[in-house]
């Protein structure tokens, strides 16, 4: 049975792909940061499960690792930033961000009986490991096979005055994970999708193929979705690298019809797109 407590899963896996060029446009580092802390919690919100940043241009390369470092930062329940992230230029306003809020940040300070939380492992000696959970101090860890530095996701016990954990994987949305890639052909290689979409002002009217698109999403285990750049959609981005959008995704789609401004920025889209495919699977659960 599913944990009542998490936000249900997808019915496939979620990834979405976005330029590393998104942050090109901001001009301070503070800017940068907000657009990122912005499409952060557009992945928690709709419970995507990985993001893949791409590098799309030779300048790009310089913004790959402050997109990372931030992302990455985001998903780390705030109890446990201090023992796992290193002072970075890349973070200097990394701490103005709203929170994600997603399951894996508790906001309470005190623990449940079957709660679920993620920890970090601090000590292991014979049978016995220690885990920190946020509690300001660490908790035992039973059934363990584990390394101290490792993050684990645990259950939390209560008997009598005593707490400890074990080992779980969470059954229902958690948050989202982190990947870096050197080009969009690498994206497509990243695993094998069942959905492979792409995202386009050029596309077809997603109002045209909805019904069949709803098929297709329950179908599939595994559902990509692309996005082009702030000076550049996917169809100039694919053709530099001799890649042909119309063979490699099955569906290039318009997701904001009859747009009302000349241009739809990366992020903007990313909100439009997801809102509308999560609906579309809602209307089918």
């Amino acid at each position: 049975m599913r944990d009542a407590t998490l936000p249900p899963k997808h019915i496939f896996e979620l990834y979405i792909a976005i330029p590393a060029s998104l942050t090109l446009t901001e001009h301070t580092l503070l800017l940068k940061t907000v657009k990122v802390g912005f499409i952060a919690r557009a992945l928690a919100i709709y419970r995507v499960n990985g993001i893949i940043v791409y590098i799309d241009r030779n300048e790009a390369l310089k913004e790959l690792p402050l997109i990372r470092d931030i992302l990455e930062y985001l998903t780390i329940p705030p109890y446990l930033r201090k023992k796992l992230v290193p002072l970075k230029d890349t973070l200097k306003y990394a701490g103005i961000l709203p929170p994600l809020k997603t399951p894996n940040h508790p906001r309470s300070k005190g623990v449940s009986d079957g709660e679920i939380r993620e920890g970090l492992v601090v000590s292991v000696k014979r049978d016995v490991a220690l885990v920190d959970i946020g509690l300001g101090k660490p908790v035992k860890l039973r059934n363990h096979k584990v390394k101290v530095g490792q993050r684990v996701i645990v259950k939390i016990h209560k008997k009598n005055d005593e707490v400890y954990c074990t080992l779980t994987k969470p059954d229902g949305y958690w948050c989202y994970t982190v990947h870096t890639v050197k080009s969009l052909r690498d994206v497509l290689k990243f695993r094998k999708w069942g959905l492979k979409i792409a995202t386009s002002k050029y596309g077809t009217s997603i109002v045209k193929v909805k019904d069949e698109l709803r098929d297709k999403l329950l179908e599939s285990k595994s559902v990509l979705v692309a996005f082009g750049s702030p000076f550049e959609g996917l169809w100039e981005i694919a053709k530099r690298e001799n890649i042909s959008l119309d063979r490699e995704f099955h569906y290039i789609l318009n997701t904001i019809p009859n747009q009302g401004t000349e241009t739809v920025r990366t992020e903007e889209a990313l909100y439009a797109t997801l809102g509308v495919l999560s609906i579309i699977e809602a209307e089918n659960l």
